[in-house]
């Protein structure tokens, strides 16, 4: 964890995983997330797949590390007062609602820039707060084939869906980076924001390259496969001899060093592949012939050859053999807690990023679900007991 946004309090409504994952980066930066679950169920995630201890999923906890939780009936009027309570300290609001849900629950924009008028306010959704479509329920699957991005993957034969959650992880990110904006520009003007989300355009704007050609030109990028999308024969997803390697000699200058990197520096010589243009044109016996000679040897070997000839390369990893991966211990971009419930010692991803080169990984486990009620109502004044009794908090 690192001190970025040290002194900023969210307040965190969302559930399963674009919301989530948004505020667990804040929370990596040193923010104070409250996390406002209902009482007997909380964030949805908490039950979807494997349970480590009642409540607790890996989902569940791989995204909700130095959070805080309190439980509160936000459908009982004492339990939407203790969240206006909150909401008068917070700095950022997040939900993940289908656009309508926080008005009836009394957290929508609005009714929240009443309490705190500097409340920077982020909604996330699949279409948008506003729009013809704009209450239609989103979901990861569904915004891949919406947004173009099912169409764009898989082989030339056959689209599928890209294999990780790709829009909700991408829409967290955008959403992190635009409550981050919206704070620098209230640090400067006193002035708060309502960020409106949508599934739907960040998905777009990680397909960037695919829509820039699109928009330019008119045409459809083709699906290209297992192979880059630099359509040159000294590129490509190779088999070895007991695994995939990845080569990325995109230009013709990479073929160059390819080719003496792996002892074929007669290639030079071949009117085939003796001018760029005629490489392009002569790509798939090209590749054809990187192919031979890579199954020759395992993906290490080859790994380490074109390492030492300078050509982009690597070989393609699975989970086990990521997480051991040298420059992750180096960057310390694993953190591993203990005390967590279900699991005892824990590893935790980071942000992805340094700061003063340190890492930025949580330092506490995920929480509980209402674990931290009675600590956050005492900071709120409010007696824990009394509304507990009555059913307002859990």
């Amino acid at each position: 964890m690192t001190d970025l946004l040290a002194g900023v309090r969210v307040i965190d409504f969302t559930h399963v995983h674009a919301g989530p994952l948004c505020t667990y980066q804040l929370a990596l930066m040193g923010a104070d997330v409250i996390k406002v679950e209902a009482p007997g169920s909380g964030d949805q995630m908490r039950r979807m797949g494997p349970q480590l201890a009642p409540g607790m999923s890996p989902g569940f906890l791989g995204q909700n590390a130095n959070k805080r939780s309190i439980a509160v009936d936000l459908k009982a009027e004492e339990g939407r007062a203790v969240v206006h309570d909150l909401v008068a300290t917070a700095d950022v609001l997040v939900i993940n609602m289908r656009p309508g849900t926080a008005g009836r629950l009394g957290i929508d924009y609005d009714a929240v820039r009443e309490i705190n008028p500097r409340i920077v306010y982020c909604a996330i959704s699949g279409y948008g707060q506003s729009g013809p479509e704009s209450d239609r329920p989103a979901f990861d699957h569904l915004i891949q084939g919406e947004s173009g991005m099912f169409n764009a993957t898989g082989t030339p034969e056959q689209p599928v869906r890209v294999g990780f959650a790709v829009v909700d992880a991408g829409t967290a990110i955008i959403a992190s980076s635009a409550i981050n904006g919206a704070l620098l520009r209230r640090e400067r003007t006193g002035a708060g924001a309502f960020l409106d989300v949508s599934m739907l355009e960040s998905s777009m704007t990680l397909m960037g390259l695919n829509y820039y050609g699109f928009l330019a030109t008119g045409r459809i990028g083709r699906r290209v496969g297992p192979q880059p999308l630099a359509g040159v024969g000294s590129a490509g997803t190779f088999d070895t001899a007991d695994g995939i390697l990845m080569v990325n000699a995109n230009s013709y200058r990479l073929f160059l060093r390819l080719a003496r990197a792996v002892g074929r520096a007669d290639l030079l010589e071949d009117a085939r592949f003796a001018t760029p243009a005629a490489a392009h044109e002569h790509r798939v016996e090209l590749r054809q012939i990187f192919a031979d000679l890579f199954a020759t040897d395992t993906a290490e070997h080859w790994d380490g050859v074109l390492r030492e000839g300078g050509v982009p390369a690597g070989i393609a990893k699975t989970p086990t053999q990521t997480v051991k991966h040298p420059q992750l211990a180096h960057r310390q971009s694993l953190a591993t807690l203990s005390g967590v419930p279900g699991a005892g010692d824990l590893a935790f991803l980071g942000a992805g990023f340094t700061v003063d080169e340190a890492a930025t990984t949580p330092e506490r486990p995920p929480p509980l679900l209402g674990e931290h009620t009675d600590e956050i109502l005492a900071e709120l004044g409010a007696d824990a007991h009394a509304l507990r009794e009555r059913g307002a908090v859990a």
